[in-house]
């Protein structure tokens, strides 16, 4: 696996530490770096992104935070029980990983509220994010951590009405002195605390996170980067490759309606309409513009707990060929949530190291194949997305050959 020569440890401070995806990525993790597994998954693994000195899976070291009581152990035994997206042989081959990661795993149950719900006065915003900003720093000295990438994975929360501090800096900071709960969301306290502590981030989630201008702003004056919103992972993923054939054959879609059912913790929040509007305003945005018009479209999402981690998704496309003939077409997609994240999960936060390394900071548009709402990029189609990852490889790799020439020619 090519990787950085030296050995600088990247911190990964997931948000949501107890959930599914958050588990699996760090089983799949450890068995990396044991020579467990395969990379399979992994974009940062296919030319030319294998040839970035990217931080070594060896160099990962993980911790995080959740507001709901457990241990990694309890957690990961629950996904294996009821998924079985890993052996118990794996599971247990990493057991020593996970003991020794209990105690860079915050619990903060205060982290959890709503918008529009009766007011919380106690802990303040600034309070609450003052102890996240403190776990963060301490994870860092602990660990000798030379950069932390903090991932949200956590649950989608619901979203809040727009607010005139959303939009400036020192707008965000009154709401957050004002104790304005009503109006700033975790997620965003999240992103504040990562900027504010030298950290990246990345919201592998459709709550708001980093998106409002306030936060970016942020980020630059940081000089961090960041990207999101909401990771593109299954139906989505496999919409965003094909509605481009029927634009390239001029077939006209009449309607595509597609029905998602998972079990896991994610499925059982989204049956909250509240919690589930930006998940659905995620996918939803996606077809009106691959198509250019706006085809009849629902898409719903169905909470079916024996289903556990394997979410099932049924597509039906109806559309009108030639001499305005109706066919359809339909697909059904099973796969495993998070087997299908974690890996996507893994390149993001080296590709975040990598670009903070090289003084990049702001908006990774690079990483829009990542994401169902890739922030400030208006293309959703799979391939051209994925061309400006390699674009951005390419990039970078002729500059470091022409710093070697220049050494080389300079000797």
């Amino acid at each position: 696996m090519d990787a950085r020569k030296d050995n600088h440890k990247l911190g990964v401070w997931i948000v949501g530490a107890l959930g599914d995806i958050a588990g699996t990525l760090r089983i799949g993790a450890y068995a990396l770096q044991r020579g467990l597994v395969s990379t399979n998954g992994m974009m940062t693994q296919v030319p030319p992104l294998n040839g970035l000195e990217l931080a070594a899976i060896d160099d990962l070291v993980f911790g995080g935070i959740d507001i709901r009581d457990g241990t990694l152990r309890e957690s990961t035994d629950a996904i294996y029980h009821q998924s079985r997206t890993f052996n118990h042989e794996l599971l247990q081959a990493v057991s020593t990983d996970l003991a020794a990661a209990e105690d860079d795993l915050l619990i903060l149950p205060a982290m959890l509220w709503e918008p529009g719900a009766p007011a919380q006065n106690e802990p303040s915003l600034r309070a609450l994010i003052d102890s996240v900003r403190t776990a963060l720093r301490e994870f860092a000295v602990r660990h000798g951590l030379t950069h932390t990438v903090v991932v949200n994975l956590a649950s989608s929360e619901p979203l809040p009405a727009d607010a005139e501090g959303h939009h400036s800096l020192n707008g965000f900071e009154s709401l957050i002195d004002d104790d304005r709960k009503d109006r700033v969301v975790p997620s965003m306290c999240y992103a504040y605390a990562a900027f504010k502590e030298g950290c990246s981030h990345i919201n592998f989630t459709p709550s708001v996170g980093a998106s409002i201008a306030a936060l970016q702003e942020l980020a630059q004056q940081s000089k961090l980067p960041h990207y999101g919103n909401d990771g593109k992972t299954g139906e989505t993923l496999v919409k965003t490759a094909l509605a481009p054939m029927f634009v390239s054959r001029n077939l006209e879609i009449l309607s595509w309606e597609a029905v998602n059912m998972l079990g896991n913790n994610d499925g059982k929040t989204l049956k909250d309409p509240h919690k589930a509007a930006g998940k659905l305003k995620s996918k939803g945005e996606v077809l009106p513009k691959l198509l250019g018009y706006s085809p009849h479209a629902e898409v719903s999402i169905k909470y079916v707990p024996s289903l556990g981690d394997w979410k099932t998704a049924w597509d039906l496309i109806h559309f009108r060929g030639f001499m305005d003939v109706p066919m359809t077409m339909q697909f059904i997609w099973q796969g495993c949530d998070s087997v299908l994240a974690a890996p996507l999960i893994l390149d993001a936060v080296r590709m975040s190291e990598f670009a903070a390394r090289h003084g990049e900071h702001g908006l990774m548009r690079h990483l829009a194949c990542v994401f169902k709402s890739p922030l400030n990029v208006e293309e959703m189609a799979l391939h051209p997305q994925f061309e400006m990852l390699l674009a951005y490889a390419h990039d970078h790799l002729q500059a470091a050959a022409g710093r070697r020439a220049a050494i080389i020619s300079s000797a």
